[in-house]
């Protein structure tokens, strides 16, 4: 037998792939292929909720900052002493009928609490992503809060006015909270807002001196 007829026989004997090999090797990278792609997905849309939570608490430090300075706004009245439009104080309000969405403030006629036409910026939430519950602790530690199966509360206000980096809250049982004089039903020691996407919750809280943090859950 020539070297040809030798290496020709024992090539003759060499298989492929059998049709059941290539649907398990094909399966099991589909499988491997939509883990990777669902964690992907997943990891995204956790990074971008984190994103969205620290929006919101830079939101209210924006308000903090305004009600502790001097911002010329055409919103609030004329100060004489520093010859500027300011407001007194500066907030940010939620609300149960705009979930996607929530106002930085100018407390233009000073009551303490949000009205039409004194929104400076209106900050909306991603596709996907929404204020799924807020909070007021009363003095009393007793939580008022806003759900879409339990609500207590309809908005909830966190204020700052000025000179001091404290915050103040009010919500739709106590509106007056937050007003010089007036005598509300109840006032509130802290408040928190949770945002929601499909698979994860963040949480922004505010105290009464006016920290503000980030965390997964709020309690």
């Amino acid at each position: 037998m020539s070297i040809y007829s030798r290496w020709f026989s024992r090539g003759s004997k060499r298989r492929g792939f059998t049709l059941i090999e290539l649907i398990v090797v094909m399966s099991i990278m589909l499988i491997l292929t939509s883990i990777f792609i669902l964690r992907q997905q997943r990891f995204n849309s956790s990074t971008l909720l984190q994103s969205l939570a620290y929006s919101v608490a830079l939101s209210v430090r924006q308000a903090q900052v305004y009600g502790t300075s001097i911002r010329e706004s055409s919103i609030g009245a004329f100060d004489s002493a520093n010859e500027s439009s300011a407001a007194k104080a500066y907030g940010v309000y939620f609300s149960s009928g705009s979930t996607g969405s929530y106002i930085l403030f100018a407390d233009a006629n000073n009551n303490g609490e949000y009205d039409t036409g004194e929104a400076v910026q209106v900050f909306t939430l991603n596709q996907g992503y929404a204020i799924s519950k807020f909070c007021a602790t009363t003095s009393g530690s007793v939580q008022r809060c806003w759900t879409a199966t339990s609500p207590t509360i309809t908005n909830l206000t966190v204020i700052f006015k000025r000179p001091n980096p404290d915050s103040c809250f009010a919500t739709s049982i106590a509106p007056n909270a937050c007003q010089a004089g007036a005598s509300p039903s109840e006032t509130y020691s802290s408040s928190y807002v949770q945002i929601k996407s499909s698979t994860d919750t963040r949480s922004v809280s505010v105290t009464l001196t006016g920290q503000i943090t980030i965390g997964a859950l709020g309690s």
